[in-house]
């Protein structure tokens, strides 16, 4: 360093407070730079440029833009070369004041840099979240509900003479209007008490969600009762679950065999969810063992991304009221303020970048890094969720940083896991 003096203190929100006292010597060197930059460039009739007599050219100079310009270098060359010796990584525009004395001036700087990061006992944390075992198995229960869950895709519609019964398929008309669904999951709010009263469904709940299934229950097609018409009922038949059927669906030799895997998918899909539990639970406990200050552009950046995905479910529509946004989602419109959703967020946000910033420290420590194998296979996966025209039209720099945080994370708890 060329001599310059300097002192720091610690602000909230990883803010370093610098002041740089530099001398009238020492920025005289940026001045005459610039001051000889700016005269080559000065523009005098009856002279080529840069050919005017050099008193001449100055006189003409703006001299606050030249001090300016002075300025702005001694403070870029000032806080490349502090936050290289402090190791310090910038991560907003710093905020600067200039206040002019004797013999030189001082330059009074809020920077905020990426945040130091004090882990704690992480590896003994470690051991004892995933030295905790858990037993999980594949209930008989689960699999007859998974096989009927497959029995039930592959069931037929068959015209029913029959009374209609909880299941079956109904194309009815109510009120004029034609609709169709299952008996026992059906969504026709409206109901007589409503339409008695003159009320919406929104102003009246319902003591009973399928007061419209009931009434169907027991009648035949053709009926006509309280503005509904029965047009016609489907009968939902289950193909039989045989060994035939089990080698259709998996080349399986028999159904005993198709349950046996089940069992096993059922067993490896509770184990892998169990195992994310007690990632979460760890993530969490390392951060509440750690020390870090999140700067406020970070929560800022990390909220507004939150609330445009929070928007992409809400559709705007106008609204009267000041500052806020009337939505609409699954057709039900919703008011809110953005400012009080952020607020909402606002923890949320927190806990992520907490979270990001430990794992990201973990990795530096234990030198845990991706290939670019790994980035390339995880990136063709996250392509491979888009449709082709949404996937060509992707930022490929995004995708790679995505997928470099994903499998970074991912060998983190790797290695978390393999601590003995």
């Amino acid at each position: 360093m060329w001599g310059m003096k300097y002192t720091h203190k610690d602000l909230p929100g990883s803010v370093k407070h610098l002041e740089v006292d530099l001398s009238q010597v020492e920025f005289s060197k940026y001045w005459e730079t610039v001051h000889s930059e700016a005269v080559k460039e000065v523009e005098i009739k009856g002279f080529r440029k840069g050919t005017a007599p050099k008193e001449m050219a100055s006189a003409a100079l703006d001299k606050e833009k030249v001090f300016s310009e002075a300025a702005t270098r001694a403070i870029r060359e000032t806080l490349k070369e502090i936050t290289q010796e402090k190791g310090w990584e910038i991560v907003d525009q710093p905020k600067i004041n200039i206040e002019e004395k004797a013999d030189g001036f001082i330059f009074k700087i809020d920077l905020v840099v990426f945040p130091e990061i004090k882990l704690g006992n992480y590896k003994k944390l470690a051991k004892q979240v995933f030295s905790e075992k858990t037993e999980v198995i594949g209930t008989d229960e689960e699999v007859k509900e998974a096989i009927d869950w497959i029995l039930n895709s592959r069931a037929k519609l068959v015209r029913s003479i029959n009374p209609a019964k909880m299941g079956d398929v109904v194309d009815i008309e109510y009120k004029g209007k034609p609709d169709q669904f299952v008996l026992g999951s059906s969504q026709i709010e409206e109901c007589e008490h409503c339409a008695a009263e003159g009320n919406g469904s929104k102003e009246h709940k319902h003591d009973e969600s399928n007061w419209i299934d009931k009434k169907i229950v027991g009648r035949k097609e053709g009926d006509e009762f309280d503005g509904i018409k029965l047009v016609s009922i489907m009968e939902r038949q289950l193909p039989e679950m045989n060994d035939a059927l089990a080698a259709e669906l998996g080349k399986f030799k028999s159904v005993d065999e198709m349950k046996a895997s089940i069992k096993e998918g059922i067993q490896k899909e509770k184990e892998i969810k169990e195992n994310e539990k007690k990632r979460i639970i760890l993530l969490e406990k390392i951060v509440k063992d750690s020390k870090l200050d999140i700067p406020q552009v970070m929560i800022e950046k990390t909220l507004a991304g939150m609330l445009e995905e929070y928007k992409a479910y809400f559709h705007p529509v106008k609204s009267s009221e000041a500052g806020a946004t009337k939505s609409q989602f699954n057709g039900v419109k919703k008011d809110f303020k953005e400012e009080e959703v952020k607020e909402k967020l606002r923890p949320e946000a927190e806990k992520n970048i907490a979270s990001n910033l430990v794992l990201y420290r973990i990795a530096k420590d234990e030198k845990v890094e991706p290939n670019a194998e790994e980035i390339e296979a995880e990136s063709n996966k996250f392509l491979a969720t888009l449709r082709p025209d949404m996937a060509a039209k992707i930022d490929p720099e995004r995708v790679h940083n995505y997928s470099y945080d994903i499998v970074k994370n991912k060998k983190v708890f790797e290695f978390l896991e393999g601590i003995k």
